[in-house]
């Protein structure tokens, strides 16, 4: 879980800026919509041959729908993200939506996606219950939201592995009875790896607290631009392409808050 939100959550402790995400018109002037993007962080983002997915492709079709030529700054740590002048970074969790926002530094579009967290099995053991994970290996990214909230209610947890592939390759082998990880990344494991023995089950841990919405971050933008966007992403929301994107890597879940 926390993985994954490292992904969406805003960087709201941004280093000092050194370049400036554009408005519209700036971005027009130089052809470019940039977006920052990890360089090796399947199926989010990849730098290597043909860039590559779910936040590159989504920033490619915002891109096509602005009329300009998508750029992508690689980045390790969304932290720099103004360093590069990036416009936007294509994954935040949305939070809260507020009719105006009270600063253009950090602003989220509509969601246009919803992502969450999961327990995955094998199978093998019972694992159908809290209780049953009480008796159980439970692997979570060590500091994650789910390493604490399995914590408070009596699970005990191995955090020694790193990343949700580490988590879900150990309780294929058998390692762990059971992880916690992220919708997409089971989703993305499946179609590169198989793992049909590879379970979801999703109703072990509340959808409200583990899910959220997910949305494109404005970088330092402003109403025009937000709302050229929002129109963009209502459109392919709309006609299918956004879920199209997020199926190509393995899963799509429409947002709860789609309007």
């Amino acid at each position: 879980m926390a993985r994954l939100r490292k992904h969406w959550l805003f960087a709201l402790a941004c280093v000092a800026a050194t370049a400036q995400a554009r408005t519209l018109p700036e971005m027009a002037a130089s052809n470019e919509f940039v977006i920052c993007a990890a360089p090796d962080d399947m199926p989010f983002s990849r730098r290597d041959g043909t860039p590559a997915g779910l936040y590159v492709d989504l920033g490619r079709l915002v891109a096509s729908d602005l009329g300009l030529a998508l750029g992508v700054r690689w980045i390790p740590r969304r932290e720099l993200a103004r360093r590069v002048g990036c416009d936007a970074i294509m994954g935040t969790a949305v939070v809260k939506v507020d009719d105006r926002p009270a600063s253009w530094r950090n602003v989220p579009t509509i969601p246009w996606m919803r992502a969450g967290a999961v327990v995955v099995d094998t199978g093998r053991g019972r694992v159908d219950s809290l209780d049953a994970l009480r008796t159980g290996h439970v692997a979570v990214p060590s500091g994650s939201w789910a390493h604490r909230w399995l914590d408070a209610h009596g699970v005990p947890v191995w955090v020694r592995f790193r990343t949700d592939p580490e988590i879900i390759d150990a309780v294929v082998r058998g390692d762990a009875d059971a992880g916690v990880v992220s919708d997409v990344a089971v989703g993305w494991y499946r179609q590169q790896a198989g793992a049909a023995n590879l379970r979801v089950l999703d109703t072990l841990l509340d959808p409200d607290e583990f899910g959220f919405d997910v949305a494109i971050d404005l970088l330092d933008t402003d109403a025009a631009t937000l709302a050229r966007v929002n129109g963009i992403v209502r459109s392919r929301l709309a006609d299918g392409a956004i879920a199209a994107i997020g199926r190509r890597y393995g899963a799509y879940r429409a947002p709860a808050g789609r309007r």
